[in-house]
């Protein structure tokens, strides 16, 4: 039996996990001659979804031939977990769904091995939305993982949404009953994220418009980035009219997540600034990362391309 590798980004959020448990279940289902290895981090929230399958470390993949790659929600070279493991499969025999804007150094994957949507809100969106099209049948925990991971990434579809979206979410096979459930799902805060929002500061900047949060931690802090996804952190570093953008910084050791974002009608190009910051994105929600660096000179980089992008934009408004 054929093997094939299942990939998303580090530091996953539920999109991500949702997303590659969908496809993973999805081969399984209808593919007998093909085996998915479920190559992801380890999160606390998988304990969100359904049907939660056994994750492989990169260590204990490498022990295993593969013969594809399946790569979810991400189409950055630096942000793949596993990126060696994507490099020992022939560059035929890879696949990729994603819904996100330009990057950085896209992955080495063939075009017609592509299913990206740049206008989706979520990698969730594109599987369902193929799924109800195709009439590829939607069992209960897939349509629930589905619903949660297209709910995480959109902030309980405040942002990113379009006619489409909610087309697809309208036609997922879910009672009312379960799609309160994992609204409640994402709501309801764990030990370990009530304790991480009572350590997020505002960094304390004279710069007209730009709103910088932090929240630097120890390396043995491990995973955390997937907390930030949730409501309550959103509405704690969320732009304001007097702060129309906003950037927060994540600091584990000495790599740093940098979360950007806008206000719609707000004119600065804060793409430009992710892409400065070894990142990428969407236009009003983008990040950028910085590994094996300081706090100090990532605060200047934001600080220098934010200055620069404002000058040239002449549609910024406060």
């Amino acid at each position: 039996m054929k093997k094939i590798g299942i990939l998303t980004h580090k530091q996953c959020d539920l999109d991500a996990l949702c997303s590659v448990m969908t496809m993973t279940e999805i081969i399984e289902e209808h593919y007998n001659n093909i085996e998915p290895v479920l190559i992801t981090e380890d999160s606390y929230l998988k304990e969100k979804m359904k049907n939660i399958r056994k994750f492989i470390s990169i260590e204990k993949a490498k022990e295993i031939k593969l013969d594809y790659l399946l790569v979810c929600d991400v189409n950055e070279y630096d942000r793949v977990y596993g990126i060696d493991i994507l490099k020992s499969v022939p560059i035929e025999n890879r696949y990729l769904i994603d819904h996100h804007d330009d990057n950085r150094i896209e992955l080495e994957i063939p075009k017609q091995n592509q299913l990206i949507n740049k206008n989706a809100s979520s990698t969730c969106e594109i599987i369902a939305k193929k799924m109800i099209d195709e009439n590829i049948f939607i069992s209960n925990d897939i349509a629930y993982n589905l619903y949660l991971g297209i709910l995480s990434d959109t902030s309980f579809f405040s942002n990113g949404t379009t006619e489409e979206t909610m087309r697809v979410v309208s036609k997922l096979p879910l009672a009312d009953k379960e799609r309160l459930k994992a609204h409640k799902s994402l709501l309801e805060l764990t030990p370990k994220q009530k304790y991480l929002l009572s350590k997020i500061e505002e960094e304390k900047v004279n710069i007209e418009g730009l709103a910088i949060y932090k929240l630097l931690l120890p390396i043995e802090s491990g995973d955390i980035t997937p907390l930030v996804k949730h409501n309550k952190f959103q509405e704690k570093v969320a732009p304001t009219e007097e702060k129309p953008v906003s950037c927060f910084i994540i600091g584990i050791g000495n790599n740093y997540f940098i979360k950007f974002k806008k206000l719609a009608d707000s004119g600065i190009d804060i793409l430009s600034i992710a892409k400065k910051c070894n990142g990428g994105g969407h236009k009003t929600r983008c990040a950028g990362i910085f590994y094996n660096d300081t706090y100090t000179n990532v605060l200047t980089t934001i600080i220098n391309e934010y200055e620069k992008n404002k000058i040239k934009t002449k549609k910024y408004k406060l």
